[in-house]
């Protein structure tokens, strides 16, 4: 039995299995009449109802026969149908006129008459009932990239945004723009084409706008800055949507979306978001630039979609088969955190340098008992709300307890202080970053502080790692902490008591002496060498490659650590505490690898 639409009380369409009645079709032929001769509503022009020239079909469910269902939108019903004169399956979408909305529907039918491109859903018929707006578009039987996110490969993902912006070029040059482009609205067929779905709010450009200014159509995550501002959208904003589906695509995440929608939109108005480069530093840096510059606030600077194609379309082939799949819940925390990147660093340096002071206080006796508590909240509170200032006071704070050593030993340490603020004054957290791997010494995480060093940059982090390793060095020496084969210097005698002395030159010379050794240096050059080889590891785009690479960096880690005190500088070592330290290192390492997403060989 064929079915048709009827409505209830509230408005929403359902289905029957009868036809209207003749009654029905009088009252849709007089409403038509009525809609077609007003012209004045309380002494205003009022513009001539879009649907006036729209066919009227009220025995449509004689040629229209619904299958099911296949999806709803903010003002239309999509359904599976038949169309038994043609005998071919089509996708019948119903808009219910009551809604406010014929102005859209005819504007639709417009934009979508005039365009003819395999990329782009086809239109074969438009009527109404009277009542209802009824819509008849190709059915494409696939699936939407909303559900495909995930499952696409890096090339797969370009490959089909080229193709979006193929037909939405051909749409520009027809002079009409979509505005709602995102993954839902791009579907891949069964043959793997990609067809761009619903120009339901597309605007003819040469025509009335659709919308006022201030009105906001579309999803608001893919919204371009000058239509999230309810300015005129124009082909820019097609390929600012385009790039962020893109985006999206290519690291599992929305780079603007908020907590809210109002968040969002600020998002998109600022232009806060993450550089493609910043989440996936491993892609070719001629898309990360395509991507980055479509993604532009100002949209003159933005690329035509033709430009933009041609790019992605260079891109495309060198990036094959091969892909990371985007982690569904770790990706977009991941995005979350970079956002919060400064925060976290700040709070990180304010914790680190809480925690030296607490200890050096208490450890050099130069102040009241009581007093290091006190000191060192005050000093991360400083440091949280002004880092520059809290390693300012930092240093200060410590000046007196190490001239109660020996007077020497202060000058020496002031000296150093002023080097130290002037080198790390504009990013703080490298000063007291060697204090991450003394706190993780008895935890055997001693390694995870030259690791995590790769997230502070290519060329910084490197350098933090190699302080790091210097001031472990240091530190072993003025304890005098008993052989530890894993720092790659074995303490020959307790340092601390050669400090004690009026001299600065003299006590400069033991601590230089100290540390430029060979294997002094060796190991500040291991740990430099070792942030290297991690930031170089997430560089990689196989997983399989990235496993290969850590298994080596794990192994010569190891090695250098191990080896070369034993077998060149025949310093005495054991493993029970080399071995968990490689351990535990190698393991964080490998759970990063494997979260960060899968690799898979080309296809």
């Amino acid at each position: 039995m064929s079915a048709s639409f009827t409505t209830r009380p509230s408005g929403s369409p359902t289905l029957r299995g009868k036809r209207e009645g003749p009654l029905h079709k009088v009252w849709s032929i007089a409403q038509r009449i009525v809609y077609e001769t007003r012209k004045e509503d309380a002494g205003k022009p009022m513009a001539t109802p879009s649907y006036s020239r729209t066919p009227l079909m009220t025995d449509w469910a004689e040629r229209y026969r619904i299958v099911r269902k296949i999806g709803a939108g903010g003002f239309a019903d999509v359904f599976e149908a038949v169309d038994l004169k043609l005998d071919r399956d089509v996708a019948l979408k119903v808009i219910d006129e009551r809604r406010s909305v014929s102005s859209r529907v005819v504007r639709e039918v417009e934009a979508a008459a005039s365009l003819a491109h395999p990329g782009i859903v086809s239109l074969f018929d438009f009527f109404t009932d009277g009542q209802r707006s009824f819509i008849v578009w190709e059915l494409v039987r696939g699936r939407s990239l909303a559900e495909l996110s995930g499952d696409l490969s890096d090339g797969e993902a370009v490959a089909a945004a080229a193709q979006v912006l193929g037909a939405l070029a051909y749409a520009h040059s027809q002079g009409v723009v979509h505005r709602d482009i995102k993954p839902h609205n791009v579907m891949v067929d069964e043959d793997g084409r990609v067809k761009v779905m619903d120009f339901g709010i597309a605007r003819l450009m040469d025509a009335e706008t659709l919308t006022s200014e201030g009105d906001m159509l579309g999803t608001v995550a893919y919204m371009s800055p000058e239509q999230a501002g309810g300015k005129r959208a124009g082909p820019p904003s097609d390929v600012y949507s385009t790039a962020i589906v893109l985006y999206e695509l290519l690291t599992g995440s929305n780079p603007v979306r908020g907590s809210t929608p109002a968040e969002t939109i600020a998002n998109v108005i600022a232009g806060r978001m993450p550089s493609l480069a910043d989440v996936r530093p491993d892609l070719p840096l001629e898309l990360v630039d395509a991507v980055d510059v479509a993604l532009l606030r100002d949209p003159m600077q933005r690329p035509s979609a033709v430009e933009l194609e041609d790019a992605l379309r260079a891109v495309a082939g060198r990036l094959g088969g091969r892909r990371l799949r985007p982690q569904r819940i770790l990706r977009p925390l991941l995005a979350r955190l970079r956002r919060w990147g400064p925060f976290a660093e700040r709070t990180t340096g304010a914790l680190l340098a809480g925690g030296v002071a607490a200890a050096l206080v208490t450890r050099l006796h130069g102040y009241p008992q009581g007093w290091a508590l006190p000191l060192a909240l005050a000093t991360l509170l400083v440091w949280f709300v002004l880092p520059p200032g809290g390693l300012a006071w930092l240093l200060g704070v410590l000046a007196f307890p190490v001239f109660n050593v020996s007077v020497g030993l202060g000058v020496v340490y002031l000296v150093f202080a002023l080097v130290l603020y002037a080198a790390s004054a504009r990013r703080p957290l490298a000063a007291v970053y060697p204090a991450l791997a003394v706190a993780l010494l008895p935890y055997w995480g001693v390694f995870l502080a030259p690791a995590a060093a790769a997230l502070l940059g290519r060329v910084r982090g490197p350098l933090i790692a190699a302080w790091a390793g210097a001031v472990t060095v240091v530190y072993l020496l003025l304890t005098g902490t008993a052989h530890s084969p894993f720092t790659g210097f074995q303490p020959r005698n307790h340092l601390a008591a050669q400090l004690d002395g009026g001299d600065p030159l003299a006590v400069g010379a033991y601590l230089i002496r100290a540390v430029v050794t060979i294997p002094g240096l060796a190991q500040a050059a291991i740990w430099c060498v070792f942030a290297v080889g991690v930031g170089a590891l997430f560089a990689l785009r196989r997983l399989e490659a990235r496993l290969w690479v850590w298994s080596v960096l794990c192994a010569a880690l190891f090695a250098a650590e191990w080896v070369l005190p034993i077998g060149v500088w025949r310093h005495r070592g054991t493993l029970d505490v080399l071995l968990p330290s490689v351990a535990v290192v190698a393991v964080a390492l490998l759970l990063a690898l494997l979260a960060a997403g899968e690799g898979e060989a080309e296809t």
